[in-house]
């Protein structure tokens, strides 16, 4: 079976610098609009919740894999971006004026420890590979972020 480090490899990408997250709805951020991680991406805030993390969980300036939880510990590509932390309790706009994600970020200032944001740029080199990559995420499920070369993320489909 093929990595996704061997994949990013062969695509001319530096998997050592790159970044996974494996996006589920943390259960305290759950609500009568989210209830699963799938209602997250149908009100197209899953982009912004993963920008919200309880610490700083990605270097300045990290590429980060960004996944969707999928049946079975399988996760599914959903975004290729660059991550750039804000200042601690410095909120992006977009976030904070996202009305339909409110209940999200709200849920999330409220459970969060550490409240960190981050900014984001899309970057296209794997732009062919989102919604169609499904990776097999390795356990324990509850480690969310992990390195993109980690040789227990297995690629099943393209």
């Amino acid at each position: 079976m093929t990595t996704l480090g061997e994949l990013l490899r062969t695509r001319g990408l530096s998997s050592a610098r790159t970044v996974a997250i494996r996006n589920t709805l943390h259960p305290y951020d759950a609500s009568t609009d989210f209830r699963t991680i799938d209602d997250v991406r149908r009100a197209s805030a899953l982009s912004t919740y993963d920008r919200m993390q309880d610490g700083p969980s990605f270097g300045d300036d990290a590429e980060v894999l960004s996944f969707i939880a999928k049946d079975n510990g399988a996760a599914m590509l959903t975004a290729f971006r660059r991550f750039t932390r804000r200042e601690r309790g410095n909120v992006p706009g977009d976030i904070v004026y996202d009305y339909d994600a409110a209940p999200l970020l709200h849920a999330f200032i409220a459970r969060a420890a550490h409240p960190t944001f981050y900014d984001t740029r899309d970057l296209d080199t794997l732009d062919d590979l989102v919604g169609k990559l499904v990776v097999r995420w390795p356990e324990p499920l509850h480690e969310n972020i992990r390195a993109a070369d980690d040789e227990r993320i297995f690629v099943v489909e393209t």
